[in-house]
């Protein structure tokens, strides 16, 4: 028997040795830092409110949110543009006004959003129901104007209407002067609250109680955008009319600007017998003034603009677009529908309210 050598026993350790380095997996490179993730921030949600002409006649008053869910809340037999609306401090209720013609008296509605039925509201008998809303209990609250069967009187050189026993000053005997009063309905009458001399182009917002409505159908809307203007001539005014020559239209104004998330929003604003927003809307993108993504509204629509947060709302007589101020991005659009704006927030009433909100002068 063959002895085997030392030599034998180092090749073999070495080829073993060979054939383990053999199968020993490749190294594997290190993996490369993992890149940040760009933050994809949601469009915040929202619920609009509009109303939308019925199929076959009337005005109907819907709410929808950003889910697409739609609830109609009621239908009144007019024409949407002599409609108005007022909410309840809770949001649960609604006033809904028609305001009417030179031949149809106004009349009103309430409605129970919850449950999406209306009620007749019978307004009250004297003068001219301009307006209707809620006070900070909720309690519905008519406005009203008077300027037929009042007796006008003189003291000297003092002027008064006496009405219900009361001498009610004249402090502007020029321009109309008449009578303003507020009633809030209590159980199925209306109290009269308070009574103002007034003139014409005041009308019923002489009335103290018009200013402690938490809401009412010719109130301002807390979204309605701010507009400043430019001053006379600013680079900024005429860098918009360089670069958009061509208006659409030949309507007599100025440019203005409208803060949003995403930097200043500029519009055209007529400036006739009622002064109106309307396009062109610029906004800067990257340092170019661009019209706001699939805009489609016509050059001479008169627009209303509201911003809740980072959105913007731009609404025509018959169409609304929402946008993403900070991103520039159109995330909603609805034509056929008029009077759209953000539905309003609930708040509650913490405060202790007054029995009543004026005493009748």
């Amino acid at each position: 028997m063959r002895r085997l050598g030392p030599a034998f026993f180092i090749g073999s350790v070495l080829l073993l040795g060979a054939c383990k380095k053999s199968q020993d997996p490749a190294p594997v490179a290190p993996s490369p830092a993992p890149t940040e993730a760009k933050a994809v921030v949601p469009v915040p949600a929202f619920t609009l409110s509009y109303l939308q002409d019925a199929p076959n006649a009337g005005c109907t008053w819907t709410r929808q949110d950003t889910g697409g869910a739609k609830k109609v809340l009621f239908t009144a037999d007019a024409a949407c543009e002599r409609l108005a609306l007022a909410w309840s401090p809770d949001g649960n209720q609604g006033a809904v006004i028609d305001r009417g013609t030179n031949t149809v008296k106004p009349r009103a509605w309430l409605v129970n959003v919850q449950a999406g039925q209306g009620v007749p509201l019978a307004l009250p008998e004297l003068g001219h129901t301009d307006a209707v809303g809620f006070d900070a209990a909720g309690r519905p609250v008519a406005l009203v104007s008077q300027v037929e069967d009042l007796v006008r009187r003189a003291d000297g050189a003092s002027e008064y209407f006496l009405f219900e026993g009361q001498h009610i000053p004249i402090t502007q005997p020029e321009g109309g002067p008449g009578l303003a009063h507020a009633f809030r309905r209590e159980g199925d009458a209306w109290k009269r609250i308070e009574t103002v001399a007034t003139v014409y182009e005041s009308g019923t917002s002489a009335l103290t109680t018009t200013g402690m409505l938490v809401s009412s159908t010719s109130s301002v809307d807390p979204d309605a955008a701010a507009t400043n203007a430019f001053p006379e001539g600013s680079e900024d005014a005429a860098r918009l009319d360089a670069v958009v020559k061509e208006k659409g239209h030949d309507k007599f104004g100025e440019w203005v600007s409208i803060e949003t998330d995403g930097g200043p929003l500029y519009a055209w604003r007529a400036t006739s017998e009622l002064s109106e927003l309307m396009p062109p809307l610029r906004w800067e993108v990257q340092d170019k003034l661009v019209e706001p993504e699939a805009l489609a509204l016509a050059p001479t629509s008169a627009v209303d603009l509201r911003v809740r947060g980072p959105l913007l709302l731009v609404s025509s007589d018959k169409a609304v677009r929402v946008y993403d101020a900070k991103s520039k991005r159109r995330v909603f659009a609805l034509d056929g529908v008029h009077a759209t704006r953000f539905w309003p927030k609930a708040h509650t009433v913490t405060a202790a309210v007054p029995s009543d909100a004026a005493t009748p002068q």
